[in-house]
C-alpha cells in the first residue's frame, strides 16, 4: 500500500514538473518573435514581415483602438499568427484602457515595490491580495478598479505604513521588521522633503527673484576659495553673511546684476540676507536641510557668547557658476576672507548703502 501511494506521489510531482516546464516554455516563447512562422496558405514555414494597422480591441465592452503589429507571409501575403505580437497587441490595448480609466500601470506597481524594497509575494501579503494577482498586473493584465485604487493609495508612504501595520500578522516577523525600518526611513525623508518645500516657499517670499542654484554655487565658492587662500574649513556666521553681501554687491557693480539675487536687510552687525535673523533662521535651515552646509554651535570664552561655525558639505554646486561669476567670488574671498568678523562688520558699517538704511529695512544694492 505504501509503495502504491509513493508511486502516486511520484506521478503527481512529475506531472506538476511537466506543467511548470510547459508554462516556462510558453512564457519564454512570448518573450521574442519566432524567426519563421507556419503559413496555412503555403503549407510550410516561411519568412515574414510586419506591418502596422489600426484596429479596435474590445476591452471590457469598450472599443480600444491600437496600432496592431501583424505578421505577413513574404511569399503569399497572408496574415500569420505570431503569439508574441498578439500578446503585445493585447497588452497595448489593455494599457490604453488602463490609461483612459486611470488604472495603475505595470511599471507603477514595480516602482512602488522598488521604493519599499518588497517582492511581489510580500507586496501581495501586505495588501491582502494574491501573489498571482500582482504577477498578472505587472505582466500587463488589467487590475480591478478597487485593487488599482488600493495600489495607487499605498504609493504614499503614510498609507503604505497604515496598511503594513494593519496586515502585520500576514507577514513573517523578520520581514515585517525590515520593511517597517524601510518605511520609517522613507517617512523621515518624506517629512524632510515637505519641510524643505516649505522653507523654499518662504525663501521665495523673502527673495522673489532668487536663483537658488546660483546661490548654492556662490556659497560653495565662498568655502572653496576660503580654503584655497586662507586655509579655512569653516566660516563664522557673521563672516559668512558679510561675504555673501560683498559678493552680490561686487557682482552688481561688475556684471550689472547679482549672482543669486539675494536681498539684504540692515542689521546690528551689518547687512544680512532676508530670512537670516536668529528668530527666523529660514536661510540657514534651508541650506542645512538640503545638505549643502552643516553648522556647529560653540561657546566663545573670549566674547562670552555662542558662536556659529558653518562648514560646507557639498562642493558640487560650484559648477553652477560661470567663469566670470567664479572670478568675482574669488576676488572677494581673496580680499576679505581673511578678515575677522569684527573687521568685516566695520567694513559693512562704512558702506554707503548700509548707512542710508535703518534697522530691519531692505538695503538697495
Amino acid at each position: 500500500m505504501v509503495e502504491f501511494f509513493l508511486e502516486l506521489l511520484k506521478q503527481f510531482i512529475n506531472n506538476n514538473q511537466l506543467q511548470l516546464v510547459k508554462r516556462a516554455k510558453e512564457m519564454y516563447e512570448l518573450k521574442k518573435p519566432k524567426e519563421r512562422l507556419f503559413c496555412e496558405q503555403c503549407g510550410k514555414l516561411v519568412g515574414y514581415k510586419t506591418i502596422k494597422k489600426k484596429e479596435n480591441y474590445n476591452v471590457k465592452n469598450y472599443p480600444i483602438e491600437v496600432e496592431r503589429t501583424i505578421a505577413i507571409c513574404e511569399e503569399c501575403g497572408a496574415e500569420l499568427l505570431e503569439p508574441y505580437y498578439e500578446n503585445e497587441n493585447l497588452k497595448a490595448a489593455y494599457r490604453k484602457y488602463a490609461e483612459l480609466n486611470n488604472l495603475v500601470l505595470p511599471e507603477e506597481i514595480k516602482e512602488i515595490r522598488s521604493k519599499y524594497n518588497v517582492s511581489q509575494t510580500l507586496f501581495a501579503l501586505i495588501l491582502g491580495l494574491g501573489e498571482a494577482t500582482i504577477q498578472r498586473y505587472e505582466m500587463g493584465s488589467l487590475p480591478t478598479k478597487v485593487n488599482s485604487d488600493l495600489i495607487k493609495r499605498v504609493s504614499e508612504p503614510i498609507e503604505f505604513y497604515k496598511i503594513l501595520k494593519s496586515n502585520k500578522d500576514n507577514i513573517p516577523d523578520i520581514e515585517y521588521k525590515r520593511i517597517l525600518g524601510n518605511i520609517q526611513r522613507i517617512l523621515k525623508e518624506f517629512e524632510n522633503k515637505l519641510e524643505v518645500q516649505e522653507l523654499e516657499k518662504i525663501l521665495y517670499i523673502k527673495h522673489p527673484e532668487i536663483d537658488i542654484e546660483k546661490m548654492k554655487g556662490l556659497i560653495a565658492g565662498l568655502f572653496y576659495y576660503s580654503n584655497k587662500y586662507h586655509h579655512k574649513d569653516f566660516l563664522y556666521k557673521t563672516v559668512f553673511f558679510k561675504l555673501l553681501w560683498l559678493v552680490e554687491k561686487e557682482s552688481k557693480k561688475s556684471l550689472g546684476r547679482q549672482i543669486a539675487n539675494l536681498k539684504f536687510i540692515h542689521y546690528n552687525y551689518g547687512p544680512i540676507p532676508k530670512g537670516a535673523k536668529n528668530e527666523e533662521g529660514v536661510l540657514l535651515d534651508y541650506l542645512i536641510k538640503t545638505n549643502l552646509i552643516r553648522m556647529n554651535i560653540d561657546f566663545s570664552k573670549k566674547f562670552l557668547q555662542e558662536t556659529y561655525k558653518i562648514g560646507l558639505v557639498d562642493q558640487t554646486p560650484l559648477r553652477n557658476l560661470t567663469d566670470e561669476e567664479r572670478k568675482i567670488v574669488e576676488k572677494i574671498v581673496k580680499k576679505y576672507g581673511g578678515l575677522s568678523a569684527r573687521k568685516l562688520v566695520e567694513v559693512s558699517h562704512n558702506d554707503v548703502a548700509y548707512k542710508s538704511s535703518n534697522y530691519d529695512e531692505e538695503i538697495v544694492i
